[in-house]
């Protein structure tokens, strides 16, 4: 929640009829005082006049006049900043599903530290986050559209099949797809992979679409550049490679980040997952300021006409 701020704070000038009246209220009292001990006898008033704390007489006068100062305030359009509820944030994960992500340099393997560290991530974000679930190697595939039920994406991380080739622009573009029809406000695309892509359109067409749509995508590499996999005809050495994914973070506004070991990588994930929340909005709140000086204005001619029987 963001602090108190005035959609239309010309009206506060109006502030300066509190003190005025304050000021007019105490030389009036003043004026009163003198006119009584002038013209009265003073102990034949206070043999008549029965004996009441002097505060009880400032009180009604002092709500009066703190209804008033309320009331301008009112006027002024106060609003506070807070997230909109009626529009929650969609966040896509992107993930990559290709051969080299069973490499075993970050413990237990890439894919397996990839999938702890997307759990924690879900633990840490809003709960009416929309959270999609695409994976992608040479092709990308929606595994699960933007949703709340959370525990879906976490079902759907066991269910992940590895693909040959590797296409970051291929996985933006069905990223960017699946969070047009989502709706509410983009949140943006995580990316997590460990290195170039091999086929797909080129790294500009996603760039351009994701800029397009206003939609950053932030990008976690994840590996260290002495990883190797066994595939069936020996092991391969797939090295890190950040070059494309800073990039795409760079010229889409996302942020980037590189994981060498699985704490590093739940580290990261519950550090994004901090910042994704609903949309901040202006909420206007100057119904309770007219309520609460209704309530004061009301307690004022309440008071006085218990202890005066009059209004003040």
């Amino acid at each position: 929640m963001g602090g108190l701020s005035f959609a239309s704070p010309a009206w506060l000038w109006l502030l300066l009829l509190v003190p005025a009246l304050a000021v007019v209220y105490v030389l009036v009292q003043r004026r009163r005082v003198r006119y009584t001990v002038t013209l009265t006898n003073l102990e034949l008033l206070s043999s008549v006049m029965p004996r009441r704390p002097s505060w009880r007489r400032h009180l009604p006068p002092a709500l009066l006049l703190l209804a008033t100062l309320i009331l301008v305030l009112g006027l002024a359009g106060p609003t506070v900043r807070m997230p909109d509820p009626s529009r929650s944030s969609t966040v896509v994960l992107a993930v990559d599903v290709s051969p080299s992500m069973l490499a075993n340099d970050v413990p237990p393997s890439r894919s397996d530290a990839m999938k702890t560290a997307v759990r924690d991530f879900l633990e840490s974000v809003p709960q009416d986050t929309q959270v999609g679930l695409v994976s992608f190697a040479a092709s990308a595939n929606v595994d699960v559209p933007p949703t709340r039920d959370h525990q879906a994406v976490v079902d759907a991380l066991g269910r992940l099949q590895f693909q040959s080739n590797t296409s970051l622009s291929q996985a933006i573009l069905t990223s960017l797809n699946t969070v047009r029809t989502a709706g509410g406000s983009a949140a943006g695309i995580i990316v997590l992979s460990d290195g170039l892509s091999n086929t797909g359109p080129p790294p500009e067409a996603a760039i351009e679409a994701a800029r397009a749509a206003r939609v950053p995508v932030s990008t976690i590499a994840v590996g260290t550049p002495a990883g190797n996999v066994q595939l069936s005809r020996g092991p391969v050495a797939v090295p890190l490679d950040t070059r494309e994914l800073e990039r795409l973070a760079r010229e889409t506004g996302g942020l980037t980040f590189t994981a060498a070991t699985e704490r590093e990588l739940q580290a990261i994930y519950s550090n994004i997952g901090e910042t994704v929340s609903p949309p901040i909005v202006p909420v206007d709140i100057s119904r309770w300021f007219f309520l609460s000086a209704l309530v004061a204005m009301a307690a004022a001619g309440a008071l006085s006409m218990l202890w005066f029987a009059r209004m003040p």
